[in-house]
């Protein structure tokens, strides 16, 4: 029987540490599918051989099997081009920032308990197969692609691309110049370059251990930027393109603009009931324009539902229309978005966002909206949420990662059906700053959730609740029928026996190819557990026999 982890605690235990520990060394060097594999086998016969681990000992003992790794494996590991692992003490010391000593002392206990159990070795071996396959994908890439001049065209289209991007460059104490002349050297770099392209540098702002700022130029600049920031100072900018310059960044869709055109004509003079709204709206969408506004003839003209339309104007007519608006509602929101919409610095643009979602500047009375978690369905409040979204996805823009996970999990505390998808934001985040706690905590609220990030996270949340049980294997089957390329990924089979089985249009097939290639780097982790990476194996095969004998 499979041992069932509390979930709440699971992130904490000294085994999940470890393991953490151990592959975030092997994702450093790219090796994590050829050599981790070695570190489980590691751990479970340190466990058969009666030692017990503390989670504060869990670095050292994660360091201790990596040298051990290291050792059975140096020879290949070399042929590959990997020169730092010629030292591997100093390799691994300078890593987990941890004393020789230390792990000496574990590695020998380590290497006690292997024999001890009369350990097979052979399982720490460079994996081969995952070797290959890797090659051949790689192969396969470059066969596939092809220099046409259409290419050369399009990529030159792109790099030449005005657009307004945000820009972080991080830095530790090993950087010789202070943070002020790292941002005149950017500046001087930018004009070095540039050439006959102009560039429009916002202000640089000054951190302890990064500088950040907001550009509009060419992509290409940005590119070059990066390559001498790496070359000069082995600095990497890492940066985000907000939007085209000839675009608004936060114009809505034409969903939310029917809405808001169609709800800018209704008289709703209190909050009703949601089932009575919901039948008043069919019923009142049903109506022409005209007739509409006949029913409502003193809808105010500087409302949001006014201000939406203006993002089809050009930016100086659009500003100008929004501040008109804004000089007789300083509240409406939609102006307020539409004008932080165009600005380009994103730190300015965050406090615009932030007063255009403070709620104590509505104009109306929210607290039955807020008891009857109506944010999304009452009158006059999408644009409050609109703009809470809004700002959600500009702190994570510009890498205020905190920031961001609280703004999504506000929306959806005010609005728990989530109709405007804070939680596809907030899961990404979540798998990307492997928080399983969080994790599991968002997923159980969105059990039938068919985005393949909760459906395979719902597999893993449920394992370690629940263990091998029916209750996971239902999970496992739900997670097949969202991507069984995901699936066939995970159980290390090939995916065509289900494409066959499954009959699948092509065009949805595709579908499914792309979003797997899409997530499978992001999900791939949470199934590094060894236990239920067997099991998720066995049930997709298992399923494979059964529905291939129906």
């Amino acid at each position: 029987m499979s041992k069932i982890v509390n979930i709440s605690s699971y992130s904490e235990s000294a085994e999940n540490m470890y393991y953490d520990y151990m592959t975030s060394f092997w994702n450093e060097y790219d090796l994590y599918w050829e050599l981790s594999n070695g570190g489980f086998f590691l751990w479970t016969a340190y466990i058969d051989a009666d030692n017990s681990v503390m989670p504060r000992d869990s670095k050292v003992l994660a360091a201790a099997a990596n040298l051990i790794i290291i050792e059975y494996n140096k020879e290949r590991i070399l042929q590959e081009g990997h020169t730092a692992f010629k030292d591997p003490m100093s390799l691994l010391t300078s890593f987990y920032e941890i004393d020789t000593k230390e792990i000496n002392k574990i590695y020998a206990t380590l290497n006690a308990s292997t024999m001890k159990i009369s350990f097979d070795t052979s399982v720490l071996a460079w994996n081969e197969d995952a070797d290959e396959q890797r090659r051949e994908e790689e192969d396969d890439e470059f066969d596939d692609f092809k220099l046409t001049p259409e290419f050369l065209k399009a990529a030159e289209e792109i790099m030449n691309n005005q657009c307004n991007i945000h820009v972080r460059i991080e830095f530790d104490e090993s950087l010789t110049m202070s943070s002020g002349q790292l941002s005149q050297e950017v500046n001087d770099i930018l004009l070095e370059i540039s050439g006959n392209s102009s560039f429009n540098l916002y202000h640089i702002y000054l951190n302890e251990t990064d500088i950040s700022f907001s550009i509009d130029c060419v992509i290409g600049l940005m590119l070059g930027l990066e390559e001498r920031m790496e070359e000069r100072y082995q600095l990497v900018p890492e940066f985000v393109v907000i939007r085209d310059l000839k675009e608004n960044a936060f114009t809505p869709d034409k969903h939310y603009i029917h809405f808001m055109d169609l709800y800018g004509d209704m008289n709703v003079p209190e909050l009703i009931d949601k089932h009575e709204l919901n039948s008043y709206i069919e019923k009142f969408s049903k109506l022409t324009p005209q007739e509409r506004r006949k029913q409502n003839p003193n809808a105010r003209e500087d409302d949001d539902f006014s201000a939406i339309q203006l993002y089809i104007l050009s930016r100086e007519e659009g500003m100008e229309k929004a501040k008109s608006i804004i000089n007789t509602n300083r509240h409406n929101i939609e102006a307020q978005i539409l004008i932080a919409g165009w600005e380009g610095d994103l730190e300015k643009r965050i406090d615009m966002l932030t007063a255009a979602s403070d709620m104590n500047n509505l104009d109306y009375d929210y607290k039955q909206i807020d008891k009857d978690k109506l944010w999304w369905g009452a009158h006059h409040t999408r644009p409050l949420m609109r703009a809470k979204y809004l700002l959600a996805k500009t702190y994570e823009l510009g890498g205020y990662i905190d920031d961001a996970i609280d703004g999504y999990k506000e929306i959806i505390v005010m609005n728990p059906t989530d109709n405007q998808g804070a939680r596809l934001e907030l899961v990404r985040i979540l798998y990307e700053i492997d928080d399983k706690k969080e994790l599991a905590s968002l997923v159980n609220k969105f059990p039938d959730e068919v985005d393949e990030y909760f459906a395979f996270g719902n597999v893993y949340t449920s394992f370690m609740k629940h263990g091998k049980s029916s209750k996971t294997e239902k999970k496992i089957i739900f997670s097949l029928k969202i991507n069984y390329y995901l699936a066939c990924a995970i159980a290390k089979i090939d995916a065509d026996l289900f494409t066959d089985l499954l009959n699948a249009p092509e065009d949805e097939d595709e579908v499914l190819f792309e979003k797997f290639e899409e997530v499978y780097g992001d999900i791939m982790p949470l199934f590094r557990n060894v236990e239920l990476n067997k099991y998720y194996s066995k049930m997709i095969k298992e399923l494979y026999h059964r529905i291939s004998l129906q």
